[in-house]
């Protein structure tokens, strides 16, 4: 019996993936960035649609919940008044003037314990003391030393929204990656020169995240001196309108408040891709990969 012989192709060789193929397969930019505001929109609708429904059925007392309706009739009609626009630049304006002094007084201060270890290490319990204690606690004290003043609301709010800052930098400036160091040690950089070309771009991301929380924070620290000290501004509005049997008022402040600290994020966040540009430059190469 003769054998027959049957010739196979021979099998191609599979083709490597590479990460063009990996980023082909994810969805366009704008149906990503689409998708999340479609997910937002839905979440602020279900949001909205409890808070009809919770107010509707009285839920709770209108006094503490008025309606979302109410609430927008309120927000509208604040924006066309005179008083409130007043309000809002004295809270903006001791917001930014506590923020400005704690970034003044707080990234010097943390690139110096970040540049010197052994001071940092002697510090490290103040700072930690510092940073979690209660501002709002300071509240009476400053009140006695300073009165019901602006200074001293900028005070309580430099006096909380420093520390975060200091903090960030001296990580920022004590971070430094293993070669990049024994690279400065074989050249015998100068301190100045390690400075300016070494720690302060590493430290830079670390500063402006810093600053970017702290910025949020000094709005909610305004907002509560002014609630609780009867300082000129939003707060002090807010407490006014809930005195007075106002909640859709004092509910329109609230979501005031929260978006300027939204507003005021956002634009630290442009400013930061715009000048900080090779931390942004990494950030993409990582979403990237």
């Amino acid at each position: 019996m003769a054998a027959t012989a049957t010739a196979t192709a021979p099998a191609s060789p599979a083709k490597p993936r590479t990460a063009t193929a990996g980023l082909a397969a994810r969805p366009p930019w704008w149906r990503r960035r689409w998708g999340l505001l479609g997910a937002r929109v839905g979440v602020g609708a279900l949001i909205l649609a409890v808070w009809a429904l919770a107010a509707h059925f009285r839920w709770l007392p209108p006094e503490l919940l008025p309606s979302p309706f109410a609430v927008a009739r309120s927000f509208v009609e604040l924006a066309f008044t005179l008083s409130f626009w007043t309000a809002f630049g004295q809270t903006v304006l001791a917001a930014l003037t506590g923020l400005g002094l704690s970034v003044l007084v707080g990234v010097p201060l943390g690139l110096a314990l970040g540049m010197l270890p052994p001071v940092e290490r002697a510090t490290r319990v103040l700072t930690d003391v510092g940073r979690s204690f209660p501002v709002i606690a300071l509240l009476p004290v400053m009140i006695l030393l300073l009165g019901v003043t602006t200074r001293m609301e900028i005070t309580v709010i430099f006096l909380g929204v420093v520390w975060p800052i200091l903090l960030q930098t001296t990580y920022g400036a004590r971070r430094m990656d293993p070669v990049v160091r024994d690279t400065v040690r074989a050249y015998r950089t100068t301190v100045w020169l390690r400075f300016l070309k070494v720690v302060l771009p590493g430290a830079a991301p670390f500063i402006m995240t810093g600053v970017r929380v702290a910025a949020s924070v000094s709005i909610l620290i305004a907002i509560g001196v002014e609630v609780l000290g009867r300082t000129p501004g939003m707060g002090l509005a807010l407490g006014t309108a809930q005195v007075d049997g106002a909640p859709s008022i004092a509910l329109a402040y609230v979501i005031y408040a929260g978006l300027l600290g939204l507003t005021l994020n956002s634009l630290l966040q442009w400013f930061e891709d715009r000048v900080i540009v090779w931390n942004a430059r990494g950030d993409n190469e990582g979403r990237a990969s």
